[in-house]
């Protein structure tokens, strides 16, 4: 009965509401019910906040959107915590898992303290084109309040397609480039996955260089305002050079793997000509390590002065920068790579196209190259990769036995003072016994025992040979006397 009489109170209030609305209609003149319509209309406009929208297609007129990716992109790593449904996948080339919104999801972000309200959405559209079935659209709506449409515009869609490229660069598949001559596609380079282990935690350098060509690294990819205001093209050169065995190579992984970069590694044998290592050039990307190993034996860099002092100034005349460089016995035939050519794909007009990319040389024998090549701007920074000192032997005993100490490291200390040996030959002997410790410990001191020996005994000869060849010329110059003494006492007589 209580609900009954509620629910006739309920219509009596009603039925009085219209009553009073219908006489305040009649009753009123229509000009002050006009006004009261706009004033309560006002009121109540300017109570609820004022949102702007934003859509953001899939497509463009056909062609792909980039901020629709962008913020695909973006939101798939925030979206995880607040959508109730995702999608989840894995992009070709990446090496994460990709999330996606749902359709009809929604997402707040907050950007400099404001709010910011993303959704998806997708709708059935029928082609203009015959009868062609119906396809999915799919678009964003950003929403947020009016008063901050320009901040939004000028600088939180800037920042989500900065904060997605940085995303994109981080889960892709890093990948290892070699050149070949163009296929019918016109694709200069071929590349396979790039997975090698190699870090600055692994590398048998010594610690001080090692944090000074990180501190390097670091400095060269956070100046790109600086490149830009300096006017220089922002690229950085490094020589690594040394014996064979020093780990220039493993470096040169540790770099790319600290910098999540990709390798370009040119063959210059396989390059035809000045204008095709341009194109091999242009062909790379941002964020990537050029490497040309070996140079001194890909082709003939050798310092040009010498050249001149040792064959006279009419080879001087004839050797210049545009001269076609002789290359080794293994090259290609027919190749017109001239020094140059290679000064130019260093430093050259062309090295400005892309941008935050390292170019590595490597080498055995540093004086072999021109000075022209090793000048900064070119070769900025030199590393000397030398023999296995103390300090890179532990790294390389932390690395294959597991220890950080060893009742023979002093001896082992004592004895690299004395002998050479590269960080390759220490790995080989760890390799063949790294089960046993003390076996591994051994071998490698029988074999700093055996090359001191052996530098002893070569010294020794050295110096038994030193004595003979003395006298040898001793007596030589007795005979060259005597014979001098006959024949001027024969003349006398």
């Amino acid at each position: 009965m209580e609900i009954l009489l509620d629910w006739k109170s309920i219509g009596s209030l009603l039925a009085t509401l219209m009553f009073v609305r219908t006489a305040i209609r009649d009753f009123l003149p229509p000009e002050v019910n006009q006004a009261l319509k706009r004033f309560f209309t006002k009121i109540l406009t300017y109570l609820q906040p004022k949102v702007a929208s934003i859509l953001i297609e899939e497509f463009d007129n056909s062609y792909n959107n980039d901020l629709y990716d962008s913020v695909q992109c973006y939101l798939g790593s925030k979206c995880v915590k607040s959508a109730q449904i995702l999608k989840l996948s894995k992009p070709k080339n990446s090496k994460n898992l990709s999330f996606t919104m749902d359709a009809n999801q929604t997402f707040d972000d907050v950007f400099n303290g404001f709010k910011l309200n993303w959704s998806f959405h997708t709708i059935e559209k029928k082609s203009d084109i015959g009868f062609s079935r119906s396809h999915e659209s799919k678009y964003f709506q950003l929403s947020f309040d009016t008063k901050y449409k320009d901040l939004v515009h000028s600088h939180y869609l800037p920042y989500v397609m900065k904060e997605a490229e940085i995303i994109k660069f981080k889960n892709r598949e890093r990948k290892l480039f070699t050149n070949r001559s163009a296929d019918e596609n016109g694709r200069l380079w071929s590349s396979v996955p790039f997975t090698h282990p190699s870090t600055f935690d692994t590398v048998a350098i010594d610690p001080v260089l090692k944090k000074e060509i990180k501190d390097d690294l670091v400095k060269f990819v956070n100046r790109k305002e600086f490149y830009t205001r300096v006017g220089r093209s922002w690229k950085r050169g490094y020589l690594l050079y040394g014996p064979p065995g020093t780990g220039k190579t493993s470096l040169i992984a540790s770099i790319a793997n600290f910098l999540e970069f990709d390798i370009y590694d040119l063959e210059l044998t396989a390059v035809s000509s000045n204008s095709q290592l341009r194109k091999l050039l242009i062909s790379t990307t941002s964020k990537s390590v050029i490497v040309v190993e070996d140079i001194d034996c890909s082709l003939d860099l050798s310092d040009r002065q010498k050249y001149c002092n040792s064959n006279g100034s009419e080879n001087d005349q004839n050797f210049g920068f545009g001269t076609p460089i002789k290359k080794s016995s293994q090259s290609s035939f027919g190749s017109s790579v001239s020094l140059s050519g290679v000064l130019n794909f260093v430093d050259g007009l062309w090295s400005s196209c892309g941008g935050e990319r390292l170019i590595i040389f490597t080498t055995n024998h540093k004086e072999k190259l021109d000075a022209a090549l090793l000048r900064p701007g070119r070769m900025d920074k030199h590393i000397n990769l030398t023999f296995c000192d103390y300090k890179s032997f532990r790294i390389l005993a932390k690395n294959y036995l597991l220890i950080e100490e060893h009742k023979i490291m002093k001896q082992v200390e004592e004895l690299l003072g004395s002998v050479k040996m590269t960080p390759a030959d220490v790995a080989e002997i760890f390799m063949s016994c790294d089960e046993d410790v003390d076996m591994s410990m051994r071998n490698v001191v029988e074999e700093m025992k055996k090359r001191l020996k052996a530098i002893k005994e070569t010294k020794k000869c050295e110096g038994e040979g030193d004595v003979i060849h003395e006298e040898k010329v001793e007596k030589e110059e007795e005979i060259v006397e005597e014979e001098l003494v006959n024949s001027i006492g024969g003349c006398e007589w």
